[in-house]
């Protein structure tokens, strides 16, 4: 008896989820849909202002149009996705979860946003204010001068980033992990004047304190504590200065 109606259970939350996953799909197409308009309405009034002149200074005007309408979407498309994020009640915190429970699905809303701004605009305006803008309207805490060469960023109101830190191309940087059936969320902070060399991957409840550095293509491994100034990388990520001391 106890068997069925977990199974019944089960296949309730399973519904559930891809009612949800679908809903998301048509959440991303509403949110892209308004922030096209005022792209396309900047590109229609152009294109009416420029009919009475020669073809040539019509395409060039469009060019130019298309060029301007493309940061008219992008920052709608903050606009929409910060608004949508405070509507619904997109929002994320620390503990252990089931992966089918409505925090579960609440992460997966709040994420989802983020993988539409990146995806749609913020990917091919890296290292800009934009990007810097987005992450802090979603709550991460970031401080001043900091250059990110990635869109790998997820969780972001659990992250908190330092004064003049650098994050390398092709970084993951999550505060999430699943461990047997259950969504794992901690937050992970970087210090000030913190290096993440291109391509690594640092995990959940990660600490890197002030001036230290981590190698590219390493693997911080979740709960890591590095300390300020140290030098850290590999696979998993350990403390390189000791590692040449010890083989000296």
């Amino acid at each position: 008896m106890l068997s069925e109606e977990k199974a019944q259970k089960s296949g309730r939350e399973m519904r559930r989820f891809y009612r949800w996953l679908w809903g998301l799909h048509l959440l991303a197409v509403v949110i892209l849909g308004a922030s096209l308009f005022p792209m396309l309405a900047f590109f229609y009034s152009v294109w009416k202002l420029m009919a009475p002149y020669s073809p040539w200074l019509k395409l060039l005007a469009v060019s130019f149009s298309l060029s301007i309408g493309f940061f008219l979407f992008g920052t709608a498309l903050i606009f929409f996705c910060v608004f949508t994020k405070n509507l619904l009640g997109f929002k994320i915190s620390p503990g252990l979860f089931p992966m089918y429970s409505l925090e579960s699905l609440r992460w997966m809303g709040y994420n989802s946003l983020i993988l539409l701004a990146n995806g749609a605009f913020l990917d091919v305006l890296r290292i800009s204010p934009f990007q810097t803008l987005f992450y802090r309207l979603m709550g991460a805490k970031v401080g001043r001068d900091v250059n990110v060469n990635t869109s790998g960023l997820a969780d972001l109101s659990m992250l908190e980033i330092g004064d003049q830190v650098v994050i390398g191309g092709g970084t993951a940087l999550i505060c999430h992990a699943f461990d047997r059936g259950f969504l794992r969320l901690a937050p992970t902070k970087l210090g000030s004047r913190v290096s993440i060399g291109l391509g690594s991957v640092i995990m959940p409840d990660c600490e890197i304190g002030d001036g230290a550095s981590l190698a590219p293509c390493s693997f911080l491994a979740k709960g890591s504590r590095v300390p300020p100034r140290a030098v850290w990388g590999g696979n998993p990520a350990h403390d390189l200065r000791e590692e040449r001391r010890s083989s000296g």
